[in-house]
């Protein structure tokens, strides 16, 4: 750091490139030792809180006591089915809450595709995602 406030490195805008339609890149410069990290912190927080989005956030699935266990016919567990959910691209168009069913009999791949909205409006953006695996005889239903 310089000698007293007034003697603050002042940043600059230097570059401001739009390269696409959701991204920009914004050069500012010189910074104090430490302060673009501090500048970079409180900037990536203020955008992450602002964006809107879906997700689930939260799953019952039949006969599943914890997310430790196993479901009969189904090759994940359960753990590794919350973690494909996690991954699955989903969208509210109209509401801000939903409940979705999912139900499969084996054999077969469950997918994200099989989502079933119960009358509400909800879009699914990568429907190949594979949540698990059902074996023949086996079934889920969350």
């Amino acid at each position: 750091m310089q000698g007293s406030a007034r003697d603050f490195l002042k940043p600059k805008l230097v570059d401001s490139v739009e390269l696409s339609t959701n991204e920009y890149r914004v050069v500012l410069e010189p910074f104090e030792r430490g302060f673009g990290h501090t500048l970079g912190n409180s900037l990536r927080r203020t955008l992450l809180s602002s964006m809107f989005g879906s997700a689930i956030t939260e799953v019952l699935i039949d006969g599943v006591m914890h997310e430790f266990s196993t479901i009969e016919g189904v090759q994940e567990d359960v753990l590794d089915i919350l973690l494909n959910l996690k991954e699955a691209s989903v969208g509210l168009n109209a509401s801000e809450t939903a409940t979705v069913i999912i139900e499969k009999e084996g054999p077969c791949q469950l997918t994200v595709a099989d989502i079933e909205a119960n009358g509400t409006d909800v879009s699914v953006f990568n429907p190949e995602k594979v949540i698990a695996t059902i074996n023949e005889g086996g079934k889920i239903r969350m």
